[in-house]
């Protein structure tokens, strides 16, 4: 509180032997000035973060906005993020555990001669960077079925934040088959590109032609590891570029050939 010249100060001191840091006596704990008081956060309070954190897997800051709203309060942001937290490791248990058991799953499973499977473990901090896998079944599906495949990425719905990527393909009855999955930390070109290597030593076959979103990291990656490979864009995600670019075009009252030419064609994509 440098504005207010409050005295306030706290010191710790770091033992390196138990890496842990020990209170320091020097410290000054007292204030100059009436503190600001602390909403309190009940039992109730925790139990809607509880049930938010179980239902939607919200963000601490989306909590934060919630409770805020529901109780007409200001609660301490940093009060509710270490709840969060803490609930959070009493439900799913801790994240290095979590993924360790992950880990050791699967090796149960290729070690039963069903699945395939990589793993990617981060340099400094040896954390899982990312893994994917697939099964027998859905490899024989990706040499049956590998005309086209269609990559997506879903994020933000686990716990960890990860993107999901998914490899799919359609069967001659019109059904939605799966080829392989993967788990990563990112969606950069270089953690694309690593994914693509790993299912590619899986099958030992390229696909005909890929199906992605514009993602520069989808077609850097795919031309670096399938480069007989082609690539089209998703018609879908074309569509919504061109009403959110474009739909102004719709409702100009003189409508140019071109107008005319392009909202004939996103009718038909």
């Amino acid at each position: 509180m440098k504005d207010r010249k409050c005295p306030f100060e706290l010191r710790y001191t770091y033992q390196k032997d138990d890496q842990r840091f020990i209170f320091n006596p020097k410290s000054e704990i007292k204030h100059n000035h009436e503190l600001i008081p602390r909403t309190i956060i009940n039992e109730e309070v925790i139990t809607i973060i509880k049930s938010l954190l179980i239902s939607k897997n919200h963000t601490p800051k989306e909590i934060h906005e919630k409770i805020n709203l529901k109780f007409d309060k200001e609660f301490d942001y940093n009060q509710v993020r270490n709840i969060y937290y803490r609930i959070k490791s009493s439900l799913f248990g801790s994240p290095n555990y979590e993924a360790q058991e992950l880990v050791n799953l699967l090796k149960v499973l290729k070690d039963l001669k069903l699945i395939n499977y990589s793993v990617k473990i981060g340099q400094e901090k040896k954390n899982l960077e990312a893994v994917v896998f697939s099964s027998n079944g859905m490899i024989d599906l990706y040499k049956q079925y590998k005309d086209m495949i269609i990559l997506d990425t879903t994020f933000g719905l686990n716990r960890f934040n990860m993107p999901l990527l998914t490899m799919t393909g359609v069967n001659n009855n019109g059904q939605t088959i799966i080829f392989c999955y993967a788990i990563i930390q990112d969606e950069t070109c270089g953690m694309k590109k690593w994914v693509f290597e790993e299912f590619k030593k899986f099958s030992n076959e390229e696909p005909d032609a890929i199906i992605s979103d514009g993602c520069p990291a989808f077609a850097n990656a795919i031309k670096e590891v399938f480069p007989n490979t082609k690539h089209y864009l998703c018609a879908w995600h074309i569509q919504q570029n061109l009403k959110k670019h474009f739909s102004g075009l719709k409702r100009s009252t003189k409508k140019s050939n071109f107008c005319i030419d392009f909202i004939l064609f996103t009718r038909y994509l």
